[in-house]
């Protein structure tokens, strides 16, 4: 196995466990009855690198959440958790391959400048404002205080934070192959404490899911799981593993399409089971624990309740290394964007630097901040993105461009009235009568899917223009 160069490399748990570059021709070059076991190799290598980047730490505390919320009702909501959780976001990275990887090309038919600005919007607040914030903030209220609960917010906060901050700084300024060995060995090390987890609270649950007064549970998990970002990362991300494929030598469609396809089996089992053994665990808690629990210490206390102090211990080890891995990874990711972005005006260690200063500064916030954040940026441009990669796995049967540009428009209408609507009851204003019972009345609205309906019609409606206007598609121009 050699490994990649670091320096020329984008920060993924793939690039440095794949081979190089001849041996990955010459073994997919191999004959075609080596074929299917090697197509099923590296389909479960990119798969599982695909799950670690979807399972990041920070995701941890929604499935619990989730499953405590619902109560009995769990299972209606492990199925509005997988769809916007688990099932889209993997749909994205197939997209992405279906596009060559690159989101501008995805989003061409509605405008030059539609993916730039979506991919910048999901560098800047899903990497920047969250995600490298939260990996903090859950390493020290999930893991630190549970391995030492004297050590209370106050002063220890303070010192913490810097210091992780500082860790994960210094690996992605080396940029080194001791990045990837980290995240290779602390996944098989957190995949495997955490399947233990999940089948003791199967063989020998906490208690018995009770009925917690939640009457939308479906919606519960669909709005819960908007929180993973999974969708808008898959967008930043995916193009890290259309890469590891054609790396490892899949030049023809088929031979790439197989291991797209297995790795997106892969990722979406492994979250399956990894999601919804956490939420079943908080279901059976739902009778055992009080109100008095947060979100970054349900899971501890589950564990807890479950496997005692060592469990709660062992957890606490492997979710503080998991988000420094987190951490790590989107600090590189991002500060090669930001490089990139700014024509190298901004060299990559000043945007290291830059990005890890303004992370600390979140990360001091807390984790129940920093969801608070995340839920209006959410609201906003999630169903947008979902909308993108509706688009994206139907595009062969959508007649003209018209139609992603209705699409598009009416779905990022639609997300930012219903941040109008969040935020109007948390201010005490009250929207006219008329308004918000047309609202209510848009099917699929109770579900959190207001935005699907109407988006169709703008689609619809987009694509008529579109045709009578007698305009050329993109698809129809000549391309490189």
């Amino acid at each position: 196995m050699a490994p990649c160069d670091g320096a020329a490399t984008v920060m993924s748990p793939v690039a440095w466990c794949m081979p190089s570059r001849r041996e990955r021709v010459d073994e997919v070059t191999m004959t075609s009855t080596a074929m299917p076991q090697r197509i099923f190799r590296d389909s479960l290598i990119v798969g599982f690198a695909m799950f670690a980047v979807f399972f990041g730490a920070g995701n941890l505390i929604f499935p619990p959440q989730i499953g405590y919320l619902a109560g009995s009702g769990w299972v209606q909501a492990l199925f509005g958790l997988a769809l916007t959780g688990m099932l889209l976001p993997v749909a994205t990275v197939f997209v992405l391959g279906r596009n060559g990887g690159s989101v501008e090309r995805m989003t061409a038919p509605i405008a030059p400048w539609f993916g730039p600005a979506l991919l910048f919007i999901a560098m800047v607040f899903l990497a920047w404002m969250i995600a490298i914030p939260r990996t903090a903030s859950v390493a020290y209220e999930t893991g630190i205080l549970t391995l030492a609960p004297a050590l209370q917010k106050g002063a220890w906060h303070w010192f913490f934070i810097p210091l992780f901050i500082g860790v994960s700084t210094w690996f992605a300024l080396d940029r080194s192959n001791m990045i990837d060995r980290i995240g290779r060995f602390l996944t098989p090390l957190l995949l495997g404490l955490l399947a233990i987890i999940v089948l003791w609270s199967v063989l020998s649950p906490l208690g018995t899911p009770v009925h917690t007064g939640e009457a939308a549970p479906f919606s519960l998990g669909l709005i819960t799981g908007y929180q993973t970002g999974d969708v808008l990362a898959g967008l930043m991300l995916g193009i890290i593993f259309v890469e590891a494929i054609r790396e490892r030598g899949y030049a023809d469609d088929a031979g790439f399409r197989s291991v797209l396809l297995g790795a997106c089996a892969v990722t979406f089992l492994g979250l399956l089971f990894v999601y919804g053994g956490l939420e079943h665990l908080g279901a059976t808690g739902s009778g055992v624990l009080g109100a008095d629990v947060t979100h970054s210490n349900l899971l501890t206390r589950l564990v807890g309740q479950l496997a005692g102090s060592v469990g709660a211990n062992a957890l606490a080890v492997a979710v503080v290394l998991a988000c420094l891995t987190t951490a790590i990874g989107a600090t590189a990711v991002l500060g090669e964007y930001l490089q990139k972005w700014t024509g190298d005006r901004i060299s990559y260690r000043t945007a290291v630097l830059i990005v890890s200063a303004t992370s600390m500064a979140q990360a001091f916030g807390g984790v129940d901040y920093i969801v608070k954040l995340a839920d209006p940026f959410f609201r906003l441009f999630y169903p947008l993105a979902i909308c993108v990669v509706l688009l994206g796995l139907l595009s062969r049967f959508l007649p003209n461009d018209g139609v992603w540009k209705g699409a598009a428009l009416v779905a990022f209408l639609m997300g930012a009235y219903d941040l109008v609507l969040a935020c109007s009851g948390k201010l005490g204003i009250t929207l006219p009568a008329a308004l918000q019972h047309a609202y209510d009345a848009i099917p699929l609205s109770s579900l959190g899917f207001s935005w699907l309906v109407p988006s169709i019609v703008g689609g619809m409606i987009g694509g008529l223009i579109w045709q009578l206007s007698g305009r050329p598609n993109l698809t129809d121009r000549p391309t490189v």
